[in-house]
C-alpha cells in the first residue's frame, strides 16, 4: 500500500493545482475579456472599478483554491467513505445498512449549513467589493489622494471604510455562529449514530448471525470512511466561498452588452466622413428622466470642421460618445456617409474615429506604449512625426529616458498640459477620417495652444472634424460654430456671423480677447507692494477655535520588519482575548474526543468476545451521547469565538493599514510598487489572512494539539512501549509538513505578485474603458494580460510537480509508520509484555490521532507562509512617513492671515530627482492680494501651489506663512486653513451633497446650497430629479466636465479658506460661468476671518489671461524661475516682455 500510494498521492496533488492553475489562467482572461468589451453603460451603472479589482484577485484566488487540490481531496476523502460502506456491507450488512440509514439526517444538516453559510459567503463579496470601492476611489490616482490631503479628509475617508469594516463584523457573528453550530450538530450526530452502530453490532453479535471479528471490521470500515468526510468538511466552506466568488465572476462573463463588438455590421471601403445626426434625444442610462439631448439635428459634410459651443452641461461632450456609439440614443439617429452608425461594424466605425477627450487618460508604460495605443504599427518615426506635430516632443526629448520614460500607472510625471499633448499625438497617429476633440486645448499655455492649433489645422485637412471648445481661439477657423443650449441646435452659422446674430457666441468672443486697458479698469486701486517682506501684525484678534480631527492612524513603529507571529494577534483588547482564551479551552475539549473515541471503540471491539457484550456496549454508547452533546457545546464555543475575534483581528488590521496609507506623503504614492492596485490588495485582499489564520487554523491547530497531548497520555498509560514507538514514529508523519513548510513559504507571495500584475490590468482597463474602448485597444490589454500569466503558469507548473512529490512521500511514510505499527503490536503479545486488549487499543488511539498529527503539521506550513504574507502590509504600518501630518501634535493657537513668502526654494519631484522643476524661485505675497503665476506648460507654476499645500517638501530653502516656516503648522490643521482647486477636478463615487461636503461632513444645508450657489452649480442640481442626493457615478462620470468643475469649486468654497489656491480652476468651463465664478471668488462674503480689514489671499495658476488680468500681481514664470513680475498694465506696457507676448497671442 505504501508503494502504491506514492505515485497516487504525487498525480493528485500535481494535477489538480496544474490544473487549476491552468483553468483559472483562462477564466482570469475571459473576466477581462468580458469586462473590455461590455458597453459603457455597464460601467456607469453597475461594474465599478472595485468589482473589476475584486474579480480579477480575491473571486480568482477563491476559485483556483476550490477547484485545485482542495477539489482532489474532497474527491479522495469520499472515495474512502464509499470504500469502508462496501467493506462494511460484506463484513456485517446490519451494520452497514444502519450506518447508511443515519447518513441522510447528517447530509440534511451539511445541506442546511452549506445553504447558509452560501448566503453569508455571499454578502462576504459584497462587502468585499464594497470596501476595496472605497479603497480604490480615495487612492486610485494622485489626484484623488491630493483631494483627499488638501480637505484633510483622511477622516471621512476612514470612516467610511471602518463603517464597512463594521457590518463586516456584525455580519462574522452570525456566520461564527452558524458555523459553531453546523459543525457542532454535526458531530452530535455523529456520535449519537455511533453509539447506536456500537449497540446494534452488540445485538447482531449476542444473536450470532456475526462474530466479533466482522462486527468490529465493518464498525472500522465505517469509522475510517466517516473520519473522511469529517476531513472533508472544511472543503464545503471552500466551496461555498468559490460558488459566490463564481457567481460574480460569471454575471460579469455572460453579461451581454447592448452595444457589442460580437454583432458584426458592415464595414464601408471607405469613410468620407458626412455626418448627419437627426432628431437625437439621449439621458444617460443612470438618469433615464433627465435628457441631455432633446431632438438635436445637425448635418456635417464631410472634410468640414465643425465647432461646439454652450454653456457646461448642454450635452456637447455627449454628442461626441454618441458619435463614437459609446451610447446609443433614445430616439433619432446617426449616420456616416448615408450609413446608420448601428448598422456599422463596432470595431471599423471606431478604427475610423480618433478622439482627444477632456480629460485625457494613459495608461502605465512608457510615453512610447501610449502614443502606439493610436497605431500599434507605428514605426519610429511615425512616433516623431505625431508627437511634433502635437508640441509632445519639446518636453519628451528633454527627458532623461526620452520616449522611454515610463509615465507610471498614477501619470504622476506629467503635467496636464504634457498629459494632453501626448493625447493629441495619439490621436494624430491614428490618422482617422473623423476627428472629435474636446476641449483639446484646455490645459496648455497660449505659446503651446497656438503651436498645437496650428499642428491640428494641418491634420484636420482632409477630416471632417468636432470640436468642444470654450476659448474663441479654439473654434473662431472652423467652417461652422454650433451653439447649442438645453441639448438642442440654438444657433450656427461662421464665425463673423455669430458674432452678429448671438449674445452667447458674442460674450464668449470678447471674454477671451482682452484689450489692455482692460487690467487697469479691473485692478485694484492699490496694488500692495508684495515683493517686499512684511511682518504680520502684532495686533492679530485671538482666532476662534477652529476644531481639528483628531491624528488618525498614529501608528506605533516597530523596529522588526519582519511580520512576526505575534503580530497578527492585531489590537485585540483584553474583552477579545478572553474571548480567544475561552474558544482555546473549548478547542481542547473538541480535541479530546478523537483519542478517548479510539480508546472507547477498542474497548468496544474487545467487549464484542465477552459474554455481556450487550450490556457493556451500553453504557459506552450512553458515553458516545454524552460526547455528542459536549461536541455540540465545544465546537460552538470554538468556531463562535475564534470566528468573531479572528474578524476583529482583520478589521483592526484593515483600518490601520488604510490609516497608515493615508498617513504618508505624496511622493510614496508615485512608487510604481504603492499603485492602487497593490495597495487594494494589501488592505482588502492580504488581510484577510489574519482571520483565515485565527479563525480557522489557529482553532484546529489547538484542537491538534489537545488530541495530540491526550492521545500521548493516554496511550503510554495503557502500554508505554506501544507509545513509544508510536512517537518514534511521528517523523513519518510529519516530516512532509516539514518539507512543506521549507518550500511553501515563498510560493503564494511569488504567485501572488504574478498575479497582480494582471490586477492592475484590470483596474487600468476599467477606469480607462472609455479610451480602451474609443481606441478600440482591448486585444492589445488582453495581450499584455496574457503576457503577465506566463510567470504564474511557470510557477504553477513547478510547485506542482514539487508538492506532488511531497504529498506522495507523505502517504508513503504514513502507510510505513502504521504497518511498523501493528507489527510492533503482535511482538509485544507474543512476548506477553502487553495484552491483546491494550495493544490493540493504544495502537487505535495512535492511529486515530495521526489525522490530527498530520494535519498539524499542514497547518503550520499554511500559517507560516500566510504571514509571509501580511509581510508587507506590516512594512507599511512601520514605515515612518517623511512629511508627518499631525507633528507637532497642537494646532497653532493664533489665526493666520495669509501671508506668504518663498525663499529661495529649490525644488525636484522625488520620482525624477535629476530634473530641476524649481531653481532659486523666490516669491512673497501680502495677506489678502491675490496673485496670478503665468507662464509655460512645465514652468513650475503647479509645483509652486504643491508645496504650498506640503505635498512634498522642498530640497533647499523654506515656504513660510505669517512669518512662520510651515513645516512648524500642525499640517493637517493648516491645510484646513487653505482651499484648493485642481486642475482635473476629482469627484467621488458618492451623492453630489457628500461631495460637496467632503471634509467638512458638518456642514448645514444652508451652507451647502449657498456654496453650490456662488459656484453656479445650484440650479443644475435642483433640476435634477433627486437634487443634491444624486449620485455623480465612478469618478464623476455622471456629470459633465464643466459641472464636476463647479461641484470642486463649491467643495472649496464651504471651505471657508483663508488662502485659496486656483490651478486651472475654470478651464473646463463656459465664458459666462467662469465669469460668475471668478466674481464669487471676489466676493468678501464667503471669508471666514471676522477681521474684514483684510481679504483672502489668492494664487492662481491659469493659461486664460481673463482669469488673471484682474490680479494684484502676476507672476510670469520659465522653467523654475520668476522672469516677470507686476501688474496687468504694468506687464502689458513692455513690448518686449513675456507676458506681453502671451497677451497678444491670444488675442490674435
Amino acid at each position: 500500500m505504501a508503494a502504491a500510494t506514492f505515485p497516487a498521492g504525487m498525480l493528485e496533488i500535481s494535477c489538480w493545482m496544474y490544473t487549476s492553475e491552468r483553468q483559472v489562467a483562462r477564466l482570469r482572461l475571459a473576466f477581462l475579456r468580458a469586462v473590455l468589451h461590455q458597453d459603457i453603460e455597464a460601467f456607469d451603472t453597475e461594474l465599478t472599478t472595485a468589482k473589476v479589482m475584486a474579480g480579477a484577485t480575491h473571486h480568482m484566488s477563491t476559485i483556483q483554491d476550490a477547484i485545485g487540490e482542495k477539489l482532489g481531496h474532497f474527491i479522495s476523502c469520499f472515495a474512502t467513505y464509499f470504500a469502508g460502506v462496501v467493506i462494511a456491507i460484506v463484513s456485517c450488512w446490519e451494520v452497514a445498512l444502519l450506518s447508511l440509514m443515519v447518513l441522510p439526517m447528517i447530509l440534511a444538516i451539511g445541506a442546511t449549513y452549506t445553504r447558509k453559510m452560501e448566503g453569508l459567503s455571499a454578502l462576504r463579496m459584497s462587502y468585499l467589493s464594497e470596501a476595496t470601492s472605497v479603497v480604490e476611489q480615495h487612492l486610485q490616482t494622485l489626484s484623488h489622494i491630493k483631494t483627499v490631503f488638501s480637505f484633510v479628509g483622511e477622516s471621512s475617508s476612514l470612516k467610511s471604510f471602518t463603517r464597512n469594516v463594521k457590518q463586516q463584523y456584525a455580519m462574522s457573528k452570525k456566520e461564527a455562529a452558524i458555523k459553531g453550530l453546523g459543525l457542532g450538530l454535526f458531530q452530535t450526530v455523529t456520535f449519537c449514530s455511533w453509539a447506536l452502530v456500537v449497540w446494534v453490532g452488540a445485538v447482531v453479535v449476542t444473536a450470532g448471525r456475526a462474530n466479533g471479528g466482522e462486527t468490529l471490521a465493518a464498525i472500522m470500515s465505517i469509522l475510517f470512511g466517516a473520519i473522511s468526510i469529517t476531513y472533508a468538511a472544511p472543503d464545503l466552506q471552500i466551496f461555498n466561498q468559490a460558488k459566490a466568488a463564481g457567481s460574480e465572476v460569471f454575471k460579469v462573463i455572460e453579461r451581454k452588452p447592448r452595444i457589442s463588438y460580437e454583432t458584426k455590421g458592415e464595414k464601408l471601403e471607405k469613410i468620407v466622413g458626412g455626418i448627419e445626426i437627426n432628431g437625437v434625444s439621449f439621458a444617460y442610462p443612470s438618469r433615464q428622466d433627465k435628457l441631455v439631448l432633446q431632438g438635436f439635428s445637425l448635418s456635417i459634410p464631410a472634410g468640414k470642421v465643425f465647432a461646439l459651443v454652450g454653456s457646461s452641461g448642454c450635452g456637447k461632450s455627449t454628442l461626441l460618445s454618441l458619435v463614437q456609439r459609446f451610447y446609443d440614443p433614445i430616439s433619432g439617429e446617426i449616420s456616416i456617409d448615408g450609413h446608420n452608425i448601428k448598422d456599422l461594424d463596432l470595431e471599423f466605425l471606431r478604427r475610423n474615429v480618433a478622439a482627444v477627450p477632456q480629460e485625457p487618460s494613459l495608461f502605465s508604460g512608457t510615453i512610447k506604449d501610449n502614443l502606439k495605443v493610436g497605431n500599434s504599427e507605428a514605426t519610429d518615426e511615425e512616433i516623431l512625426k505625431a508627437a511634433s506635430a502635437a508640441n509632445a516632443d519639446s518636453f519628451i526629448s528633454l527627458l532623461p529616458d526620452k520616449y522611454s520614460t515610463w509615465v507610471g500607472e498614477r501619470q504622476v510625471q506629467l503635467s496636464g498640459g504634457q498629459k494632453q499633448r501626448i493625447a493629441i499625438a495619439r490621436a494624430i497617429l491614428k490618422d482617422s477620417p473623423i476627428l472629435l476633440l474636446d476641449e483639446p486645448t484646455s490645459a496648455l499655455d497660449s505659446e503651446s495652444e497656438k503651436l498645437v492649433q496650428e499642428a491640428l489645422e494641418k491634420v484636420m485637412q482632409g477630416r471632417t472634424v468636432i470640436i468642444v471648445a470654450h476659448r474663441a481661439s479654439t473654434v473662431s477657423n472652423a467652417d461652422t460654430i454650433v451653439v447649442v443650449e438645453e441639448g438642442r441646435v440654438a444657433q450656427s452659422g461662421s464665425h463673423s456671423d455669430l458674432l452678429v446674430s448671438s449674445t452667447f457666441y458674442n460674450n464668449l468672443f470678447h471674454m477671451h480677447n482682452m484689450n489692455p486697458e482692460m487690467g487697469e479698469t479691473q485692478s485694484r486701486n492699490t496694488t500692495p507692494e508684495i515683493i517686499q517682506h512684511t511682518p504680520a501684525s502684532e495686533e492679530l484678534k485671538e482666532p476662534k477655535n477652529q476644531p481639528s480631527d483628531p491624528p488618525i492612524g498614529r501608528m506605533q513603529t516597530s523596529k522588526s520588519r519582519t511580520a512576526n507571529f505575534s503580530r497578527i494577534w492585531f489590537r485585540l483588547n483584553k474583552f477579545e482575548l478572553a474571548k480567544t482564551a475561552l474558544g482555546s479551552l473549548a478547542a481542547a475539549v473538541a480535541g479530546v474526543s478523537k483519542p478517548l473515541f479510539g480508546f472507547f471503540i477498542m474497548t468496544i471491539g474487545v467487549a464484542y468476545y465477552k459474554q455481556n457484550a450487550r450490556e457493556t456496549v451500553g453504557k459506552y454508547s450512553i458515553i458516545f451521547c454524552v460526547v455528542g452533546v459536549l461536541a455540540l457545546v465545544a465546537h460552538t464555543l470554538q468556531h463562535y469565538h475564534y470566528g468573531v475575534v479572528g474578524e476583529k483581528a482583520m478589521g483592526n488590521l484593515r483600518e490601520a493599514l488604510f490609516s497608515a496609507v493615508l498617513r504618508n506623503e505624496v511622493a510614496w504614492f508615485e512608487k510604481p510598487e504603492n499603485g492602487v492596485g497593490l495597495l487594494a490588495t494589501r488592505i482588502v485582499s492580504d488581510t484577510c489572512v489574519i482571520k483565515t489564520i485565527i479563525s480557522d487554523r489557529m482553532s484546529v491547530i489547538v484542537q491538534c494539539i489537545s488530541s495530540i497531548l491526550i492521545a500521548t497520555t493516554v496511550s503510554m498509560i495503557v502500554n508505554w512501549r506501544m507509545g513509544l514507538v508510536a512517537w518514534a514514529l511521528m517523523p513519518c508523519h510529519f516530516i512532509g509538513g516539514l518539507i512543506q513548510s521549507k518550500s511553501a513559504k515563498g510560493f503564494s507571495g511569488d504567485s501572488a505578485l504574478a498575479h497582480q500584475q494582471l490586477a492592475v490590468l484590470a483596474s487600468e482597463s476599467a477606469s480607462n474603458i472609455r479610451t480602451v474602448a474609443a481606441f478600440v485597444h482591448e486585444e492589445q490589454m488582453i495581450t499584455k494580460a496574457k503576457l503577465s500569466l506566463e510567470e504564474p503558469m511557470r510557477i504553477g507548473r513547478l510547485q506542482s510537480i514539487k508538492y506532488g512529490m511531497i504529498q506522495g512521500t507523505s502517504l508513503f511514510l504514513w502507510n510505513v509508520a502504521h504497518a511498523v505499527a501493528l507489527w510492533y503490536t503482535t511482538i509485544l503479545v507474543d512476548k506477553n509484555q502487553s495484552s491483546f486488549e491494550d495493544g490493540i487499543r493504544s495502537y487505535q488511539i495512535f492511529s486515530l490521532t495521526v489525522p490530527s498529527i498530520t494535519e498539524l503539521w499542514t497547518l503550520i506550513p499554511t500559517v507560516v507562509s500566510a504571514i509571509g504574507i501580511l509581510k508587507p502590509a506590516f512594512d507599511i504600518l512601520d514605515r515612518e512617513t517623511r512629511i508627518l501630518p499631525d507633528v507637532p501634535d497642537e494646532v497653532n493657537s493664533e489665526r493666520i492671515l495669509g501671508g506668504i513668502e518663498f525663499e529661495c526654494i529649490r525644488f525636484s519631484y522625488p520620482s525624477r530627482p535629476q530634473v530641476v522643476v524649481l531653481d532659486s524661485f523666490v516669491l512673497t505675497v501680502e495677506a489678502g492680494s491675490s496673485v496670478a503665476l503665468v507662464g509655460p506648460s512645465g514652468a513650475g507654476k503647479s509645483s509652486v501651489l504643491a508645496l504650498l499645500m506640503r505635498f512634498y517638501d522642498p530640497a533647499q530653502g523654506r515656504i513660510l506663512i505669517d512669518r512662520k516656516d510651515i513645516r512648524e503648522y500642525n499640517l493637517r490643521w493648516l491645510r484646513q486653513q487653505i482651499g484648493f482647486v485642481q486642475q482635473e477636478p476629482l469627484l467621488f463615487s458618492s451623492t453630489i451633497r457628500e461631495n460637496i461636503c467632503y471634509g467638512n461632513e458638518g456642514a448645514s444645508e444652508a451652507e451647502t446650497v449657498e456654496a453650490a450657489t456662488e459656484a453656479n452649480i445650484h440650479e443644475f442640481i435642483s433640476s435634477l430629479p433627486d437634487g443634491y442626493d444624486t449620485m455623480v457615478g465612478e469618478k464623476g462620470c455622471q456629470v459633465s466636465g464643466g459641472q464636476k468643475q463647479r461641484i470642486a469649486i463649491a467643495r472649496t468654497l464651504l471651505k471657508r479658506p483663508v488662502i485659496l489656491l486656483l490651478d486651472e480652476a475654470t478651464s473646463a468651463l463656459d465664458a459666462e460661468t467662469e465669469r460668475t465664478i471668478m466674481r464669487a471668488l471676489g466676493s468678501s462674503k464667503w471669508w471666514r476671518r471676522e477681521d474684514t480689514s483684510c481679504g483672502i489671499t489668492r494664487v492662481t495658476v491659469a493659461h486664460r489671461l481673463s482669469t488673471v488680468i484682474s490680479s494684484d500681481i502676476i507672476v510670469v514664470m520659465e522653467k523654475g524661475k520668476v522672469v516677470e513680475m507686476g501688474s496687468h498694465s504694468t506687464l502689458i506696457g513692455e513690448a518686449d516682455g513675456v507676458y506681453s507676448k502671451l497677451f497678444h497671442l491670444q488675442n490674435q
